[in-house]
């Protein structure tokens, strides 16, 4: 069931590693990581967009029907991409992936949109360090000004921010879902992964 939530992609990192833009990469074959993506959040998400950094470049294709955000020019990383998600939104949570996380399924974004407690700042599932996982996240309008006053101080940690705020946690018994891919290696093991699951 779908709900009133922007879903968002965040796609503006520079790929230093992979070498390539990750959000093209693909992992399952025919399909880009960004289109992946942005199917799952259509399963629970009534608008999506996708947020392309401070310096977006060339425009990505994609056969969904989404805005595209240029990240806050007050902070960097993935904060930047949350903040201007959030302003967008007017009002409205937003559902946060990562444009290089290739284990996530419908089951996981279903899962994590039932468990959402809207009078929280955010709902996050735990990572396998206990920690909660900003890329992988719910964050509610109230958590906007907080982000913002962050920013303002030059902190942009999004993981402390979840770590010291209330939150609702989601705690997994599993969390390999949650796994990112950052260069060649780690994008051949996903892909020989998923084509043996």
């Amino acid at each position: 069931m779908k709900r009133e939530i922007l879903g968002a992609v965040l796609c503006g990192g520079k790929s230093r590693r992979m070498g390539e833009d990750k959000a093209t990469l693909e992992v399952r074959p025919g399909i880009s990581q960004l289109d992946y993506l942005l199917g799952l959040l259509d399963t629970v998400c009534t608008k999506r967009a996708i947020c392309v950094g401070s310096n977006p470049g060339s425009e990505r294709e994609v056969s969904h029907e989404v805005d595209t955000l240029v990240d806050a020019a007050e902070t960097s990383g993935p904060m930047a991409g949350v903040i201007a998600a959030l302003r967008v939104a007017r009002g409205l949570p937003v559902f946060v992936l990562a444009c290089d996380m290739p284990f996530l399924e419908v089951a996981h974004i279903v899962q994590i949109a039932n468990r959402r407690d809207a009078s929280k700042l955010a709902t996050s599932f735990l990572a396998s360090d206990g920690k909660p996982e900003p890329m992988c996240s719910i964050y509610e309008a109230e958590a906007l000004p907080l982000l913002e006053a962050l920013a303002a101080e030059g902190r942009s940690s999004l993981r402390r921010f979840l770590e010291d705020a209330d939150i609702e946690r989601v705690e997994v018994s599993e969390g390999q879902f949650l796994a990112s891919v950052n260069d060649r290696v780690e994008l051949d093991r996903a892909i020989k992964m998923l084509r043996n699951s």
